[in-house]
């Protein structure tokens, strides 16, 4: 252990003397730059000292010839006061056109200031309503809006802040592409100290070219994009392809039935599911059952039904006393959109200590093709509390769920390759494992192919979880290429009659 923390800090010192030897690098170019700079400026300065020593050897040759310029001077006065004279009417004529003009001019000018200051108060009214809004708490943000909607005003409102934003987001933009323009030409470690400084204010799409064009074919001519890999734009992608094409193997694993199948493929346990789904009104009243919707994610739908008066309400945390309060609450679900189709299914209730009845406590792994790379452990009684594991048994934290976190008991070794096992075999970069912890050990629960609320995560882990996705892909498309058929998968689809759209 202490070879291990002398290697880290030896590690670090030697990190933190190259951050400062390339900040030492950036300092004396741009030294060398002010030297250089200064040195132009002084050739600049001579050459004006030239010119004028020039202008005054002009100057004492125009004195000399004082006399003869003054006699030819007295002849132009002459001819011009003939002209003059001629041109007297004409000339009354033009000074009183002038005139016109001039108070013409002015009028214009005071009309010019008056449009100016009325355009500068539009635009300061204009922008009250982003300056507000970036001032605002979330409680005052919300209250806002409401009342934008209410005023039917939302969709001016919202026009009107993206296009603000969408001119903010362009000079950004231009500003930090001109920052890596301007250090195209320096060294390798110069440039490459920059540029990674500047992805860490990049998004993904915002990112230019010239940040990752090569001068060369050595693999580390290019700057590491490790920091702007996400996890959450991975997702949302992955919900577009969706959108294009029918067939995406994860979410047919969203299908409760279609999931069992291919967990008894692999020979996992599971917990007993009724063979029929019923609507909110059939369901049938027995006591020891979960109830399910038959399409769902994230606790949406999902009842605990205890005993006839003790039914727990998952999403909502809440105890119903009840059957018909129960009904009423699924009821409930379907009218406000959070169960999409009234098809549910019963399953066994499962404990975590079979003496108390305390309830199995969740196990949900974020697995990347074959590797788990983040572990949620869920705690439901008697409030909901959660903690967040690596693949390597240790906590951290990840900006979901601050406010509720405990200290779970984590997971075995056994149990996480367990999940890695089933995510290998399903031919998809990203899938959700989630298990119910027992006394007799992991019980599978469901898939779940888009985590809610994924977008939550802060930076560190999105961008970890981002890293994780891109590799699982490349991992992915070398076993299809080498051949891996993905039989278990294949036999589950076949097994529902889904086959037909399997092409992998």
């Amino acid at each position: 252990m202490k070879n291990n923390d002398s290697v880290r800090q030896q590690l670090q010192a030697e990190y933190e003397r190259e951050e400062e030897l390339l900040r030492t690098l950036l300092q004396r170019g741009a030294e060398l730059e002010k030297v250089t700079n200064e040195k132009k400026s002084n050739a600049k300065e001579r050459n004006r000292l030239k010119r004028r020593y020039t202008s005054l050897r002009k100057y004492r040759l125009w004195a000399f010839t004082w006399l003869e310029r003054k006699v030819s001077s007295v002849i132009r006065t002459s001819k011009g006061r003939i002209q003059s004279f001629l041109l007297s009417t004409s000339h009354k004529a033009v000074l009183e056109q002038n005139k016109k003009l001039s108070e013409e001019n002015t009028r214009l000018k005071k009309e010019t200031v008056s449009l100016h200051q009325q355009l500068r108060n539009e635009k300061k009214q204009a922008g009250t309503t982003i300056m507000d809004w970036q001032n605002m708490n979330q409680e005052q943000l919300e209250n806002s809006l409401q009342k934008t909607k209410e005023d039917g005003h939302m969709l001016d409102y919202l026009q009107d802040l993206i296009m603000k934003r969408s001119v903010h987001d362009k000079n950004y933009r231009s500003a930090l592409k001109y920052a890596s323009l301007l250090y195209s030409d320096d060294s390798l470690a110069a440039k490459h100290k920059v540029y990674q400084t500047l992805l860490e204010g990049l998004k993904i799409e915002e990112v230019p070219e010239i940040l990752i064009r090569s001068k060369s074919d050595q693999k580390d001519d290019t700057v590491s994009l490790q920091k702007i890999a996400s996890f959450s734009t991975s997702l949302t992608l992955q919900s577009r392809i969706r959108q294009l094409e029918a067939f995406r193997p994860e979410w047919e694993l969203d299908d409760k039935t279609t999931a069992y199948t291919f967990i008894d493929e692999l020979e996992v346990r599971r917990p007993w599911v009724s063979e029929e789904h019923f609507s909110h009104t059939t369901i049938p009243e027995k006591e020891g059952t979960v109830i399910k919707p038959v399409y769902g994610a994230g606790s949406r739908g999902v009842y605990i039904v205890f005993a006839f008066d003790r039914i727990q309400d998952v999403k909502r945390s809440r105890m119903l006393s009840s059957w018909d309060a129960f009904i009423a609450s699924m009821r409930e679900d379907l009218a406000l959109g959070l169960v999409s189709d009234d098809q549910w299914l019963a399953e066994e209730l499962l404990y975590e200590n079979n003496e108390t009845q305390t309830p199995a406590r969740d196990i949900k792994f974020y697995c990347f093709y074959g590797k788990v790379g983040l572990i949620l452990e869920i705690r439901r009684f008697p409030k909901v509390e959660y903690c967040w594991w690596t693949a390597d048994g240790e906590r951290v934290h990840t900006g979901k769920y601050e406010e509720k976190l405990f200290e779970g008991e984590g997971v075995s070794q056994d149990q996480v390759d367990l999940a890695a096992f089933i995510s290998s075999e399903i031919p998809t970069p990203f899938i959700r494992i989630d298990f119910l912890k027992t006394e007799e050990g992991l019980v599978f629960g469901e898939f779940a192919a888009k985590p809610g609320k994924y977008d939550e995560f802060d930076q560190q882990t999105d961008c970890q979880l981002g890293n994780e996705f891109l590799e699982a892909q490349g991992r992915l498309l070398t076993d299809l290429i080498q051949g891996k058929s993905f039989s278990h998968f294949k036999a589950s689809l076949e097994h529902v009659g889904r086959n037909e759209q399997l092409n992998v």
